[in-house]
C-alpha cells in the first residue's frame, strides 16, 4: 500500500477533457503504486466505464468519504490535510486554493495570451504548476514563471487506435466534429463550411459531437457571424434544434447526445475526416488527438494547443488558417480574458470546403496516411503521460518511491 497520498482536486468523469486526465492520473498512481488517489468529490459513472476502474473508484470513494463529506458541508473553508501533494486545477483564471497539503501542485489549461498581475500573484501559491501545450508554457516563460513544466494529455491507445469497424454510416462523405459548443472551439465555421459542402455533396453527414455539459460557454457561439443566436441547453436534443435551425438539414446532421469517453472510438471511426477550427486550444484538444489516434484524417486549425500536433509532422493532420493568427475577433476572446498577445486564429470556412472535396476524391489514399500517422500517436499514450508526471513529482521530491 502506497504511503504517499495525492489528492485530486476536481471531478472525475468520464463526459469532459479534464475528467479523463483525473480518471487517467488515478489509474496511473494506482497501477504504480506511487501513490494513493485522494478525492475531494464522488465521481461520475458510466455503464461504460472500465469495470475494474469502477470497483477501484469505489474503493478511492470510501477512503475519501469523510474529506468529500466535509468540503460539502464546509464549501467555504480552506481545509488542510496530510497529502504529499494536492493537485489543483487552473484556468483562465488562478482560484483560490481550497485544500492544502505539504506540495501544492497546479494543471493548468488556459486561453488567455497574456498574463495580468492577479494571475501571476495566484501561481505564486505553487510550488508547480503543470502545462498542457508548448504555447501555455512559453506564456508563463515570457512573464518569468520557472516553476512550470510541460505534460502533454495522452491518449487511450487501447480504444483508440487505427483498427478498423464496420462502417455503418453510408454516405459519400462522412465529417467528425467534435468539442463542448462554444465560440472559442469554432464550431460556427464548421457549420457554414458545411452548408456550403451539401452543395457539392448533397448526402454529406456531419457528426456534430458538440455536447456542452453544464452549459460552459455555450452562449459564447452567439458571437459569431456565421450563425444566428445560440441553443438553450448543451444537450443533443437542443443542439439539434439549433441546427436545424441554422440551416443543416437533418438528412445531414448527427447530433449525438453527451457521451462518455469510451463510446467514441466506433462513431469517430465511422468518418472520412475531423474537424476542429478552434480558435484557441489550451491543451492539445483531447477529442483531435483522438481521431488522429484512430488514423482519420483530421484537419486543424494552425493556432495555439493545435500546433503541438501538427509539429509531430503526421501525414494525416492538416493545418488550416496558419496565415491568418491574430484576425480573430476581439468581442470573441473577450469572454476568455482577451488575446492582447495575438495568438488566436481565424480559419477560412471556405478553406474546409476545399479540402473537403479534395479528401471525397482521394479517400483510399488518406486511409493510408491515416493508418501510417496513427502509429506515431502511440507515442502519446495517457500511460506515457501519467508515467512523465508522476517521475516530475518523485524528481522533485514531492513524492517519495
Amino acid at each position: 500500500m502506497a504511503t504517499n497520498r495525492l489528492l485530486i482536486d476536481w471531478p472525475l468523469t468520464p463526459y469532459t477533457g479534464w475528467g479523463s486526465y483525473g480518471i487517467q492520473l488515478a489509474q496511473g498512481l494506482i497501477a504504480s503504486s506511487v501513490a494513493r488517489p485522494v478525492l475531494t468529490s464522488y465521481a461520475d459513472r458510466s455503464p461504460h466505464c472500465d469495470p475494474h476502474w469502477l470497483t477501484r473508484l469505489d474503493e478511492l470513494e470510501r477512503f475519501s468519504r469523510s474529506l468529500i463529506e466535509h468540503l460539502r458541508a464546509n464549501p467555504q473553508e480552506v481545509l488542510s490535510t496530510n497529502c504529499q501533494v494536492v493537485l489543483s486545477p487552473i484556468g483562465n483564471q488562478v482560484p483560490a486554493l481550497r485544500v492544502l497539503g505539504k506540495n501544492q501542485v497546479g494543471v493548468t489549461f488556459f486561453e488567455r495570451s497574456q498574463l495580468d498581475q492577479a494571475y501571476q500573484d495566484g501561481l505564486e501559491q505553487y510550488q508547480l504548476v503543470i502545462t498542457g501545450s508548448c504555447w501555455n508554457q512559453k506564456v508563463l516563460e515570457d512573464i518569468g514563471y520557472r516553476n512550470s513544466v510541460l505534460v502533454h494529455q495522452g491518449v487511450n491507445t487501447s480504444l483508440f487506435n487505427p483498427i478498423p469497424v464496420p462502417r455503418l454510416l453510408q454516405r459519400p462523405f462522412v465529417i467528425f466534429a467534435g468539442g463542448k459548443l462554444e465560440y472559442r472551439k469554432g464550431q460556427d465555421i464548421v457549420i457554414s463550411a458545411f452548408r456550403t459542402f451539401l452543395n457539392h455533396c448533397p448526402n454529406a453527414l456531419l457528426i456534430s459531437c458538440w455536447g456542452n455539459l453544464g452549459n460552459v460557454g455555450l452562449d459564447t457561439i452567439g458571437r459569431s457571424p456565421y450563425v444566428n443566436g445560440s441553443p438553450g441547453h448543451g444537450n443533443g436534443e437542443q443542439l439539434y434544434e439549433w441546427l436545424l435551425g441554422n440551416g443543416i438539414p437533418a438528412h445531414n446532421l448527427m447530433m449525438p447526445t453527451i457521451m462518455a469517453n469510451m463510446q467514441l472510438p466506433s462513431l469517430i471511426k465511422q468518418a472520412d475526416a475531423a474537424v476542429f477550427t478552434s480558435r484557441c486550444e489550451g491543451g492539445t484538444n483531447l477529442m483531435a488527438m483522438e481521431t488522429l489516434a484512430c488514423g482519420i484524417p483530421t484537419l486543424l486549425s494552425a493556432n495555439t494547443g493545435h500546433l503541438d500536433l501538427l509539429n509531430m509532422n503526421l501525414e494525416h493532420a492538416i493545418g488550416l488558417g496558419q496565415t491568418r493568427v491574430g484576425n480573430e475577433l476581439e468581442q470573441g476572446s473577450a469572454g476568455y480574458g482577451g488575446d492582447e498577445g495575438d495568438l488566436w486564429g481565424e480559419t477560412d470556412p471556405d478553406l474546409l470546403v476545399e479540402h473537403w472535396l479534395a479528401m471525397m476524391t482521394q479517400k483510399d489514399a488518406w486511409v493510408e496516411r491515416g493508418q501510417r500517422g496513427a502509429q506515431k500517436m502511440a507515442s502519446m499514450s495517457w500511460s506515457n503521460s501519467m508515467e512523465k508526471l508522476i517521475a516530475i513529482l518523485q524528481n522533485r521530491g514531492m513524492l517519495t518511491e
